[in-house]
């Protein structure tokens, strides 16, 4: 499994920087909040639709959490998520199983990245 190395690949912090001066620090971490909560309700719905077979739904969901990802700057996220829409839309099924284990380690990374930083910055 593939495990980015560098924080800076992991997150585009300039995302976040963005955010934070656009809605501040509540703000930043209301959004956080209902990110992760959304992500995980989109990972668990990914892994039963991907256990059913059911890919052209798989391939919607994980198009929603690319989209998400983007929007807070979880780079490596977003293309873990890209990954899974990829291999639903060729019905590949292994491949699709092998891509949400990588979403599910880098989704880990990415919020402790975050919490990090942003406590750092408190």
């Amino acid at each position: 499994m593939d495990t980015p190395s560098d924080t800076a690949a992991l997150v585009d912090y300039t995302q976040i920087e963005s955010l934070l001066d656009i809605a501040g620090r509540t703000g930043v971490d209301e959004i956080l909040r209902a990110f992760w909560r959304s992500t995980d309700d989109l990972a668990l719905r990914l892994k039963t639709q991907i256990d059913c077979g059911d890919f052209v739904e798989a391939s919607r969901t994980s198009h929603a959490v690319k989209g998400s990802a983007a929007n807070v700057g979880a780079n490596a996220l977003a293309d873990a998520a890209k990954e899974i829409e990829h291999s639903c839309r060729e019905l590949n099924a292994e491949g699709a199983v092998r891509a949400l284990a990588r979403l599910r380690f880098i989704y880990e990374q990415t919020k402790a990245a975050i919490s990090e930083r942003l406590e750092a910055a408190a």
